[in-house]
């Protein structure tokens, strides 16, 4: 549930407790002013009778009828309340009840009900009557039933349809502000999606209300930071892989010429301790040929070696050359499995160090993933580059593999793939072909000059 309907609802219930509470004050004032009316009617009637008294007993007048009714409909009493006098010997009795009643019900049973268990529309009030320490009867005055849950009813609802217009324009009005001043939230959340995305550029707008503003504000000095420090990163390892190389190329030179020369010139003082073996000391012949084999194996392992340091054919023959010798190697040795295939276009023999040997790497390792997982028949290596474009490099395959096998493998093979890349600022996706196979593209910019990368 987002905010906008939380709030709404939280407004909704509120609006609902206010509702309640002026709909039960609301009655609570109609029943205490039909208390009210009908107390003044009382003390108003007890104060003519007493006047009625006074004026009998002041002319010594018995003539006129006690008490005189004709006078109580001059009274603003209650509609549909009725006033009743009892005299001490019940002898005397006059009744008034006003003839405004409602003839019919306007008002659900269930008002009526809930009106009835919490006031109490059938109240009286009495009053006494003395007049010189001497008592004449008591007034009773009864309010109505049937007028008094009208008149409150009446009153409720007049009073809850102004609130329910009232309440239903200020959740209008209270749903557009919050809309409005929520939209910023919906621009910083997609701002946030496409930074997860890896779109560090992207800059959230300045906003006019100060809590947004300061969010805006903070989210962009962060993604300028990390875009800062990804640059950095990206330029650091750059840098090593170049000084990696360099190192690399270094010792792989000095192996070559030192270690390769010695060997070299042990196998050939072999050869001469062979010939003077065989005609001085045959006996020692059989020991001096065991030099050779191990002269031969650590030929090898240099071999090896060197060429796990630094590719000597990228080297000597360039990108070209080195990757047709590759891929026809893999082809040899598949013995007719997995057939590769390679196509360069563009002027791919020409590429700024460090990008020559990592991409040999690369297109090596994806070669070794292919054989070792894919179990394919077929398997493409494509790099294209234009002038003034970036490097695109593709390794398909018609195998087993999928893309989201490699979701959460941690493989050194895939690892090492992702930082070459990485740190040659590229771009790494895998994607599922739309038949069998698996699709390695990759995409590598080119450095504007060698400043660029010793910078």
């Amino acid at each position: 549930m987002n905010l906008k309907v939380q709030l709404l609802y939280r407004i909704l219930l509120i609006a609902i407790l206010c509702l309640t509470a002026s709909a039960f004050y609301v009655l609570h004032q109609s029943n205490q002013q039909a208390i009210s009316e009908a107390n003044l009617s009382a003390n108003s009637i007890e104060k003519q009778m007493n006047s009625q008294l006074l004026e009998m007993f002041s002319r010594y007048d018995s003539s006129n009828s006690f008490p005189n009714t004709d006078q109580w409909a001059g009274i603003n009493g209650l509609s549909g309340s009725c006033i009743q006098f009892l005299s001490l010997s019940q002898g005397r009795q006059r009744s008034l009840c006003n003839q405004t009643i409602t003839t019919e019900q306007s008002w659900p049973s269930w008002f009526g009900s809930l009106y009835q268990q919490f006031f109490d529309p059938d109240f009286e009030v009495k009053k006494n009557i003395y007049f010189n320490a001497l008592a004449y009867g008591s007034i009773v005055v009864t309010l109505n039933n049937h007028v008094q849950t009208a008149r409150a009813w009446n009153n409720l609802r007049a009073v809850i349809g102004v609130l329910f217009a009232s309440i239903f324009a200020v959740c209008l009005l209270v749903y557009f502000t919050i809309n409005r001043m929520l939209q910023p939230a919906q621009l910083i959340v997609t701002g946030l999606e496409k930074m997860r995305g890896g779109q560090l550029g992207i800059r959230l707008p300045s906003f006019a209300i100060k809590e947004w503003r300061q969010t805006s504000d903070a989210i962009n000095q962060l993604a300028s930071s990390q875009q800062q420090i990804i640059a950095d990163n990206k330029q650091l390892a750059l840098k090593l892989m170049n000084i990696q190389q360099e190192e690399q190329r270094y010792i792989a030179r000095e192996l070559h010429d030192e270690f390769g020369q010695c060997l070299a010139g042990i196998n050939a003082i072999t050869t001469s301790l062979q010939q003077s073996a065989k005609q001085q000391h045959p006996e020692l012949l059989e020991e001096i040929k065991t030099i050779s084999p191990i002269t031969r194996h650590m030929m090898d392992v240099l071999r090896n070696l060197l060429t796990r340091l630094r590719p000597v054919d990228v080297d000597d023959l360039g990108l070209d050359a080195s990757l047709h010798k590759l891929v026809s190697s893999w082809n040899n040795r598949s013995n007719g499995k997995t057939n590769y295939t390679l196509s360069l276009k563009g002027k791919t023999n020409a590429f700024p160090e460090p990008l020559p040997v990592n991409i040999y790497r690369i297109v090596q390792e994806c070669l070794t993933n292919t054989a070792k997982h894919a179990n394919a028949s077929n398997a493409s290596i494509i790099i294209n580059h234009k002038i003034n474009d970036d490097i695109l490099l593709e390794i398909a395959d018609d195998g087993i593999a999928k893309a989201e096998d490699f979701d959460n493998v941690t493989g050194v093979g895939l690892l090492g793939i992702r930082e070459r890349v990485a740190a040659l600022g590229g771009k790494l996706t895998l994607n599922n072909k739309n038949t069998d196979g698996l699709t390695v593209s990759i995409t590598i910019p080119i450095p504007a000059s060698r400043n660029e990368i010793d910078e």
